[in-house]
C-alpha cells in the first residue's frame, strides 16, 4: 500500500528495496537523501517527479568538465544528456556506478563489433578507459592522447627501435599505427588490419604483380608469415628491413634442407658458414639476391636468369646466361688477353676449349668445373662434379701462374700462363690415366677414379629431384669439417674438405 503522506525514507518497510542492492551505492542514496534528485508532484498519489531535466539533473553535483569544451569530442550519450545510458543512478557494482559488472561490457553494449577478431588487443580486452576518456576528449575517438603518441606510452620497446632504427617502415615514421594494426581486434597475428602477405601487399603493389606472375614463387614471401619472416615490420639495421644481413637472412631457413613435397628437397648451403672458404662474389658482397629472385622468379632455384645443371649444353645461347650478368662472356671466344680470362696456357684459352664452343664439339655448362656457393679455390672450381650416376673428382691444383687437375674426363693437365705446359711440382700423374679422352672417348664409365653417385630414391640418398632440377652430388671424400665452436655443417654436393686449408693468395682475374 502507498504512502499517502510524505516519508523520510523510502526503503524503509522494503519499498524501494531493489535500488539499494548494489555493492556500491550512489552517495545521495547511501545516506536516504533521494529528494536530491526527486521531488514530490502529489503526496496524496505517491508520484514524483526529477528536480531537473538530462544531464542537468547529474551536472548539478558533477560539475567538473566531464562534458567537454569547445572542439572537444564528446561521447554521444554524454551530447545527448544520457547519463543514465552507461551510468546506474542508484548503485552499482563498480565504483564508476555503470550499470554493467565492467567498464567493458558496458561498452560493447553499443559497441558490439570491435571485439570480435580472434586476437585482441589485451588493452581492449581489459578495461577501454586504457586509451579512452568515458565521456569527452580532445583528441579524436575519445582518445587520451594522439594516435602516434598513445601506442608508444606502452610500446616503447618498439617506439625504441623505430628511433635508433637506420631503415625505419615509412607507415611507422608517418606516427599511424592504424594503417597496420586494429586497435580492438583482428583475426591476425598482432592484431593486423589483414594477413601479413595481404596487408604489406596492399602498399607495395607491384611486388603484388611479382608475386603473382611467378612461375616459383618463394614460399617464405608466401606463407604462414609471409613477407615477416624475413622483413622486420616497424625498422632494422639492415636494408629493406631485414631482420639480418643478407646472408644472414637467407641462412635462418637455409642451414637444413626444406623438404619441398616428396620428390624434392633444397639442400642446405652451409658450406656458405666455413670460414677457410672462399664464397661466390655476390655472397661476399651479401647480395644473395645477384642470382636468386628472393620473393619468386620464372627460373628453377628462384635464379633471376637461365642456369643450366647439366653437363653438355648442346650450345644452347642462354645456357649460362646467369653466369654472364657479371662474367664476361668474351672469356669463351678464342685466344684472349689476360684481363679477360686466367684460364690459359700461354695464350690457348682453356675456358673456349672446355666450353667446347667450336664446330663438332660438345658444349661444357659452367657447372662443369665449378660450383656455385663456395670452394677451397677463390675461383669457385668444384672438389668434384656430377656425371650421370658418377661424382668426379676435379683433383685441382692452384699454382701462382696456372695450375692444374686431374678429373675423370681426362689425364692430369697442367696449365701455366707463363710457361705453357709446366707441371706444378707436386703433381703426379694418376695411376693408369692413358687416355685425354676418357668419358668422351670411351663413351661409356669416366676414367680417373670417378665414384658412382647414390641411386636416387635408395637407402641414404636424397629424394629424386623434379625435373629441371639439379640433384646434388656426395661427395667423394669426407663431409666438410666445421668451424671452430660450431655443429658440423652439411657440405655442398661439389665441395670435399680440404687436408689443410688452401691460403688465399691475391687473386687472379677471370677463371682457374
Amino acid at each position: 500500500m502507498r504512502p499517502t503522506l510524505p516519508v523520510r525514507n523510502c526503503t524503509n518497510a522494503g519499498c524501494h528495496a531493489e535500488q539499494i542492492k548494489h555493492t556500491l551505492l550512489h552517495g545521495p542514496v547511501a545516506v536516504n537523501a533521494c529528494d536530491v534528485c526527486h521531488v514530490s508532484k502529489d503526496a496524496g498519489a505517491h508520484t514524483f517527479q526529477l528536480k531537473r531535466q538530462g544531464k542537468d539533473l547529474c551536472t548539478f553535483c558533477h560539475i567538473d568538465s566531464k562534458t567537454g569544451g569547445p572542439g572537444d569530442t564528446v561521447h554521444k550519450p554524454v551530447a545527448e544528456g544520457s547519463c543514465i545510458s552507461c551510468h546506474n543512478p542508484h548503485g552499482s557494482e563498480v565504483r564508476s556506478m555503470l550499470q554493467q559488472p565492467t567498464v567493458n561490457k558496458q561498452c560493447l553494449q553499443c559497441h558490439t563489433e570491435v571485439m570480435k577478431g580472434a586476437h585482441a588487443h589485451k588493452p581492449a580486452s581489459d578495461d577501454c578507459t586504457q586509451c579512452h576518456q568515458s565521456h569527452a576528449s580532445s583528441h579524436a575517438k575519445l582518445l587520451k592522447a594522439d594516435r602516434e603518441q598513445l601506442c608508444v606510452t606502452c610500446h616503447q620497446d618498439v617506439q625504441k627501435k623505430i628511433s635508433t632504427a637506420a631503415h625505419p617502415h615509412k607507415p611507422v615514421t608517418s606516427g599511424d599505427c592504424y594503417l597496420c594494426h586494429s586497435p580492438h581486434s583482428s583475426d591476425h597475428v598482432a592484431v593486423l588490419q589483414r594477413g601479413p602477405k595481404d596487408l604489406c601487399l596492399s602498399c607495395h603493389d607491384t611486388m603484388n604483380s611479382v608475386l603473382a606472375s611467378a612461375k616459383h614463387p618463394h614460399s617464405a614471401a608466401t606463407d604462414g608469415k609471409s613477407c615477416l619472416n624475413c622483413h622486420s615490420p616497424h625498422g632494422s639495421e639492415h636494408a629493406k628491413q631485414l631482420k639480418a644481413s643478407t646472408l644472414d637472412a637467407c641462412m635462418a631457413c637455409h642451414d637444413k634442407p626444406i623438404a619441398v613435397d616428396n620428390k624434392r628437397t633444397v639442400h642446405a648451403v652451409n658450406e656458405l658458414r666455413v670460414d677457410e672458404f672462399y664464397k661466390h662474389g655476390p655472397i661476399n658482397k651479401d647480395d644473395c639476391g645477384a642470382c636468386h629472385a628472393v620473393h619468386g622468379g620464372h627460373e628453377p632455384s628462384l635464379l633471376v636468369a637461365k642456369y643450366s645443371t647439366a653437363f653438355y649444353t648442346n650450345k644452347e645461347p642462354d645456357a649460362s646466361a646467369l653466369c654472364f650478368k657479371c662474367h664476361d662472356a668474351r672469356l669463351l671466344a678464342g685466344p684472349v688477353g689476360d684481363k679477360l680470362t686466367a684460364f690459359r696456357d700461354g695464350e690457348r684459352n682453356l675456358h673456349a676449349l672446355h666450353v667446347g664452343q667450336g664446330k663438332g664439339q660438345q658444349s661444357r655448362s659452367c657447372r662443369a668445373c665449378h660450383t656455385v656457393h663456395a670452394s677451397r679455390f677463390e675461383n669457385m672450381v668444384a672438389d668434384s662434379v656430377k656425371f650421370g650416376e658418377w661424382s668426379l673428382p676435379v683433383n685441382y691444383t692452384r699454382t701462382p701462374t696456372g695450375g692444374s687437375c686431374a678429373p675423370g674426363c681426362h689425364k692430369p693437365e697442367p696449365y701455366d700462363r707463363e710457361v705453357p705446359g709446366r707441371m706444378p711440382p707436386n703433381l703426379k700423374p694418376a695411376a693408369g690415366a692413358t687416355s685425354d679422352a676418357g668419358t668422351e672417348a670411351g663413351g661409356g664409365q669416366p676414367t680417373g677414379g670417378g665414384t658412382p653417385a647414390a641411386p636416387i630414391g635408395s637407402a641414404g640418398s636424397p629424394p629424386p629431384a623434379a625435373p629441371g632440377t639439379p640433384v646434388p652430388v656426395q661427395p667423394a671424400t669426407a663431409p666438410v669439417p666445421a668451424p671452430a665452436a660450431a655443429p658440423a655443417p652439411a657440405p655442398d654436393a661439389n665441395i670435399a674438405p680440404p687436408a689443410q686449408p688452401t691460403p688465399k693468395p691475391a687473386g687472379v682475374n677471370g677463371g682457374k
